[in-house]
């Protein structure tokens, strides 16, 4: 049996800047909230770029037991991840946001990197000069600082080292380690966000450990829904639809 709560009311939010394509542009969304609401005040907060708001929530259903489409309550991440990937090919969704799945440094992250697509590195308390990426086709096809500066490469005084444009995504954790080990940036990598799963690439077991994945698809011109998965223990609690208006 399916629960739902409905409420009314309105709330601006912004689109995210610099995204190939519109699955990828709802799959950021909300990233400026959602992945901001979910971190606890030691976690950095990336500074997504951001346009003006024209989108306003106009009601919200929970479900907390029974099934949703492809999803059952109670199931664990892995089965979540499965029912994701059979709802994308009704939706056109490419990606979905993965909150707090956050590394120090790069021991982890070889096999990890290529499977996602938008990834942000900073200091621990953040700063403006922290560094995303976006990956798309398993190469770089974006980078930003946290400031809004768009770059063809980083660092922009390294040579050889550096993230360039172009770049195949398979180079990408020989050049950050790489880069890790300058003492001038190596602080840039005490927090990692993978933040963006990719959905065609495989199912990351780290993903059991966020406690919220989420994603957003237009529903028609004017009307699009942001669903978020919430997670106990790497198994789905509940579903939380926020339908939008915009305009």
């Amino acid at each position: 049996m399916k629960k739902f709560t409905r409420t009314n009311h309105y709330s601006e939010i912004w689109p995210a800047k610099g995204v190939g394509n519109s699955s990828g542009l709802w799959a950021l969304l909300l990233s400026p909230f959602l992945l901001f609401g979910c971190l606890s005040a030691s976690e950095p907060e990336p500074e997504i770029i951001i346009e003006p708001p024209y989108s306003s929530l106009i009601g919200t259903d929970t479900i907390t037991s029974g099934d949703y489409k492809h999803f059952s309550i109670g199931t664990n991440a892995e089965n979540a991840y499965a029912a994701v990937n059979l709802l994308k090919e009704d939706i056109g969704l490419d990606y979905i946001n993965v909150v707090a799945n956050i590394y120090s440094g790069m021991a982890e992250l070889e096999d990890k990197l290529p499977l996602y697509h938008y990834i942000f590195m900073d200091e621990e308390k953040g700063t403006s000069t922290g560094v995303q990426l976006g990956i798309s086709e398993d190469r770089i096809a974006t980078i930003f600082l946290g400031n809004g500066e768009e770059l063809e490469k980083w660092p922009t005084d390294l040579s050889q080292s550096a993230i360039r444009k172009g770049d195949e995504v398979a180079s990408l954790f020989d050049k950050l380690e790489t880069i890790s080990q300058n003492e001038k940036y190596k602080k840039k990598f005490e927090a990692i966000n993978l933040l963006t799963k990719d959905l065609s690439k495989p199912y990351d077991s780290q993903m059991s450990k966020s406690p919220q994945w989420y994603f957003g698809y237009t529903l028609a011109d004017d009307k699009m829904d942001v669903v978020k998965l919430n997670f106990e223990e790497g198994i789905l609690q509940n579903m939380i639809i926020n339908h939008f208006e915009t305009f």
